[in-house]
């Protein structure tokens, strides 16, 4: 069984209430990079900050979006039926 394999058990066997901020992490992190090297553009008119404009605006709603996304999944803890380091 291969890395790729055991990966995509895992996350196929993960609850459904993951899926959400699962896929929402993804989206903030690809949008965050493109948002990161939007800003990191070198215009070649220096009056032109459009795309740096464009960069930074993503890039704080990717940060936004990556906060709440990594609060929810945090707060999903263990699954019900499971015995957590929180006793029980």
């Amino acid at each position: 069984m291969s890395l790729g394999d055991k990966i995509s058990t895992l996350v196929q066997n993960e609850s459904e209430r993951a899926a959400g901020p699962r896929r929402a992490l993804l989206v903030a992190s690809t949008a965050l990079l493109v948002g990161l090297g939007l800003v990191g553009l070198r215009p070649s008119d220096p009056n032109d900050t459009n795309l740096i404009d464009l960069g930074m605006v993503l890039t704080l709603l990717a940060l936004f979006l990556l906060i709440g996304a990594i609060h929810t999944y945090g707060r999903l803890g263990p699954d019900e039926g499971e015995k957590g380091s929180r006793g029980g």
